[in-house]
């Protein structure tokens, strides 16, 4: 639906999705859009304090580990000037992100995004933007970030250990997400260039039109149950 619409990250200059299979996902401009197919194992949760977990969520650091290597090794990263990586069930609007980043270009940088808990600002991965130049210090940092002992970890923990450690820079920005597992907002927040978690399509769709001012919604792209 996303693709039919040319929203979410099929509204940036480039977009990749990776799963299990390979999945097609609609047309853009008369071309077939497929899902990249890593083939990975399920994970399990994890909690937090038990056997090295850092996480109550996915022990999901090595299922991102092989994305970011596929994202890497495909070379179609480099023209732009950030990357971000979004999940499926957060409502993403590239226009808004472009206006949070925009003074940055240039900067080997991330930006974490929950500062809920005081202190260091956390890296929450429903949305993880880092400039073209992070993940190129990544890329030549990856097998000591792939030593690291991630196996308890969540991979939105995995990536801001592995930056900080690198020396990528920390940029927070607390107005990127609002989202329900840290600080969250309405859908009409204009200042949010994001909006978590929303997994089913039709309330992914109502908070986007109400995010963009059209409470307008296509019911042939509504999917029928």
């Amino acid at each position: 639906m996303q693709v039919q619409r040319g929203i979410g990250i099929f509204g940036c200059n480039y977009a990749a999705v990776i799963s299990t299979a390979k999945v097609f996902l609609g047309n853009i401009s008369n071309q077939a859009v497929y899902s990249w197919v890593n083939l990975l194992p399920s994970v399990g949760m994890g909690q937090r304090g038990v056997g090295g977990s850092t996480t109550d969520s996915f022990l999901n650091a090595y299922t991102f580990i092989k994305a970011w290597d596929t994202l890497v090794k495909s070379d179609q990263v480099w023209p732009y000037d950030f990357v971000v990586k979004v999940d499926p069930d957060a409502v993403f609007i590239p226009s808004r992100l472009r206006d949070h980043v925009r003074e940055h270009v240039g900067k080997t940088i991330y930006f974490p995004n929950c500062g809920k808990w005081g202190g260091k600002v956390l890296l929450y991965g429903s949305i993880e933007v880092m400039s073209t130049q992070a993940l190129r210090r990544y890329k030549d940092g990856s097998d000591m970030c792939n030593s690291l002992d991630w196996h308890g970890w969540g991979e939105d923990y995995y990536m801001q250990t592995c930056l900080d450690k690198l020396g990528v820079e920390a940029v927070p920005d607390l107005l990127q997400v609002a989202d329900k597992r840290c600080l969250d907002a309405p859908c009409n927040d204009y200042t949010r260039a994001a909006f978590h978690d929303y997994k089913d399509p039709d309330k992914w769709f109502e908070c986007f039109e109400i995010a963009v001012g059209d409470i307008k919604i296509t019911t042939d792209l509504v999917p029928r149950k």
